[in-house]
């Protein structure tokens, strides 16, 4: 069996899941979302405190690698600021580090393009959008859905969702052209 710790990565919130790949089955073994301090910290600082809280989670699960959505290359008109994509950067960067002295491991990097493309081609489905992605993913069994006291879905959610989504890609790009069941 192999176990993946798939993470989506932002300053306010790390999605994160641990994902177990065996004979052609993928199983959501749990997931979660890890908050990084306000940001009356300096970036350096934020991006320090969610290392250490990434690495006792990588010490507490022990998967065998580690994949990671990739931050934004490229300025989106309208939904990015050169000051949001450093943010960004320095915190992906700052988890690729800490999964790298835990694990001597670099991370599988894995574009939104990518993750779409990967689940839609392996489960005949057609995901063009984060909303399709995540109505995917919430069909999955082993993904829990977390409500609010409104009874609306947390935010984290969908970053937790995001999170399941890297590592299912990561598992079929690892072993290409095979056939996976979602259990």
């Amino acid at each position: 069996m192999h176990k993946v710790l798939s993470l989506d990565v932002s300053s306010t919130t790390i999605g994160w899941s641990l994902i177990s790949e065996s004979e052609g089955l993928i199983k959501v073994i749990k997931h979660g979302h890890i908050k990084p301090p306000k940001s009356d910290l300096s970036l350096a600082r934020r991006a320090l405190k969610s290392q250490y809280l990434l690495k006792s989670l990588i010490k507490d699960l022990k998967p065998d690698s580690v994949a990671i959505e990739e931050y934004v290359t490229k300025f989106s008109k309208g939904r990015s600021t050169a000051k949001t994509i450093v943010v960004l950067s320095v915190f992906n960067e700052a988890m690729t580090m800490a999964c790298i002295e835990e694990l001597d491991k670099d991370p599988d990097r894995l574009s939104v393009l990518s993750i779409r493309s990967l689940i839609s081609k392996t489960f005949d489905e057609k995901i063009t959008s984060k909303e399709e992605c995540f109505e995917f993913i919430k069909k999955i069994p082993s993904f829990t859905v977390n409500l609010n006291k409104k009874n609306e879905i947390k935010k984290e959610t969908y970053d937790e969702a995001d999170a399941v989504a890297v590592g299912i890609s990561s598992i079929i790009r690892s072993n290409n052209g095979k056939r996976f069941t979602l259990q």
